[in-house]
């Protein structure tokens, strides 16, 4: 049983052309909308609405007004997006269908309804205009709501704290109302899951806010199978630093779900996969009629098929899986080093020395939080580490975050005595936060021993946090 609790709904006021013709991709009119809503509520399942408030596709760059709303003045705008949105909040309530998440507006760093909505640019009001917008789709919520339906706000570049904070500021200082900082994070465009991480817990310290990941996908082959070129290709698959692979998909998203699980004040709530069924290319991700809308010429066919969690033939792939990965338990204790702040001898690992110098000791850093760091003034080898024991038959996965000094001698995370010859994989290569991973690991005897290893010169250092082991099947 794969473990999904929510679906997430986009809708778009009038994707259709004057002659009738759909825009395709879904063509997510309210029609639709509706239908979807209401089997996805049949089946037990949550519903989050994305208001597009557009007729077609909107994201940082394009915000397009919707053809029935194009001469309307910035005030009649504002009025429009109460309207509509209460309107179709309504039609749903009446059929019992009404949201548990709502959305306001679609990965909104550019703004929404341009001109009037722009975040950047015009004559210096642009967020005062953003923000009424905003407001009056939040108020459509809370008068239309049957109980308090959390609101989201959603941006994109799920890696640039900066840009995110510089958009939240402006925002919170315009007294917009929300809960929810929806998050786009694609590894191969947004940045590291060490700057996602970080993004994610300025939201929630700065703002005090929960925080989704409400798109992410990555890739399960480089095979393409339509005629337009796929978003990941062998480039994207070196940015974003995991194999386009059955494997590659899984290690990416459980390592995302570890990154959501560790927000600070636990306030990461989750993620949505986007678009985990477009497997087999007869989807295209617009029409002729859409493109036409949207000003541009291209194929048919989408970018995303070799991304689905099944394959081109419609088989499930490991990657569903990762939706159960987050009610998996982290085997190891202490594993974040928050236990006994500042020490030498951290609860629950044993360390291991050759000579009087281990280098060991925890340290706080980023103001609130503990890591484990070796480093001396004199050459040292040391290991710290744990044996785990009452470990059913079956396949692990153990994973670090890390970041070091690259001229260290040795920096290896490793686990061994499971039963299996020894795996390891070198920590040296990143003097940024980055996570490691060893996968498909075959634990057969009940136990194992998991730690770090270092063997370096004098001053140089490896820094560790968030060591994870779990069982994924």
């Amino acid at each position: 049983m794969v473990f999904v609790n929510y679906v997430r709904l986009r809708l778009w006021v009038d994707p259709y052309d004057a002659n009738g013709n759909a825009y395709g991709a879904g063509t997510n009119d309210l029609n639709r909308t509706l239908k979807l809503a209401k089997r996805a509520k049949n089946k037990g399942l949550k519903v989050l609405l994305d208001f597009h408030y557009s007729d077609f596709w909107v994201d940082p760059g394009k915000q397009n007004l919707p053809k029935a709303w194009q001469n309307q003045s910035f005030e009649q705008l504002n009025s429009s997006v109460y309207s509509y949105t209460a309107d179709v909040l309504n039609q749903m309530k009446s059929q019992g269908i009404y949201p548990d998440m709502v959305q306001i507006g679609n990965e909104l760093n550019s703004g929404m309804l341009w001109p009037y909505g722009k975040s950047w640019g015009g004559d210096g009001k642009k967020f005062t205009r953003l923000a009424t917008f905003l407001k009056s789709g939040v108020q459509a919520v809370k008068d239309t709501q049957q109980s308090n339906t959390p609101i989201m706000l959603h941006l994109a570049d799920g890696g640039d704290k900066s840009a995110f904070q510089w958009w939240l500021d402006e925002i919170t200082n315009q007294s917009v109302g929300f809960d929810i900082v929806g998050i786009s994070y694609y590894p191969y465009w947004h940045g590291t899951l060490a700057e996602l991480s970080e993004n994610m817990d300025n939201i929630s310290e700065r703002y005090n806010k929960k925080v989704v990941v409400v798109e992410t996908a990555y890739a399960n082959t480089l095979d393409n199978l339509d005629q337009k070129t796929n978003a990941v290709t062998a480039i994207e698959e070196a940015a974003a630093g995991y194999k386009a692979s059955q494997d590659g998909q899984y290690e990416f998203l459980t390592d995302l779900v570890d990154k959501i699980k560790d927000v600070k004040n636990n306030n990461g709530l989750g993620f949505f996969y986007w678009e985990l069924l477009w497997y087999n290319g007869n989807v295209s991700w617009a029409t002729q009629a859409g493109m036409s809308y949207l000003g541009v010429s291209d194929v048919t066919g989408n970018e995303w098929e070799n991304q689905a969690v099944f394959d081109f033939q419609g088989n499930a792939l490991r990657g569903i899986k990762a939706f159960n990965y987050s009610n998996l338990t982290n085997l190891l204790q202490n594993n974040s080093f928050e236990w006994d702040g500042y020490t030498e001898s951290p609860s629950s690992w044993n360390i291991w020395k050759n000579g009087q110098i281990s280098g060991i000791k925890t340290e706080i850093y980023d103001n609130t939080r503990y890591k484990l760091s070796f480093w001396s003034d004199k050459a040292y080898e040391s290991s710290i580490y744990q044996t785990v024991g009452n470990l059913s038959s079956g396949t692990y996965k153990l994973s670090i975050d890390a970041m070091g000094d690259t001229g260290l001698e040795t920096a290896e995370l490793y686990i061994k005595n499971y039963g299996g010859s020894e795996q390891k994989i070198s920590l040296k290569d990143s003097s940024t936060w980055k996570t490691y991973t060893i996968d498909n690991i075959q634990i057969t005897n009940g136990q194992c021993e998991v730690g770090v290893y270092v063997k370096s010169s004098a001053n140089k250092w490896l820094n560790i946090d968030n060591v994870r082991l779990v069982k994924v099947d």
